[in-house]
């Protein structure tokens, strides 16, 4: 991954655009290979955890509820 963003930002970014980022999806998680594969990368990386399927409608409804209330 850091080759490609590498090579994108010194042969594709032009004056003006924003530093590339890359994006890995895994379906499962494996701490040690994480560890290895981003060793020494200087390039930001951003890490989020996301679900596969959407709360059902009631929990929705009630995490925007407390969102708006706080």
């Amino acid at each position: 991954m850091n080759l490609y963003i590498n090579y994108f930002k010194t042969e594709e970014n032009t004056e003006g655009d924003n530093e590339p980022i890359g994006i890995i999806l895994s379906a499962q998680k494996d701490d040690v290979m994480v560890e290895y594969a981003l060793g020494s990368i200087t390039n930001k990386l951003l890490v989020a955890k996301y679900q596969l399927y959407l709360p059902d409608k009631e929990l929705l409804t009630q995490k925007v509820r407390e969102i708006l209330e706080a």
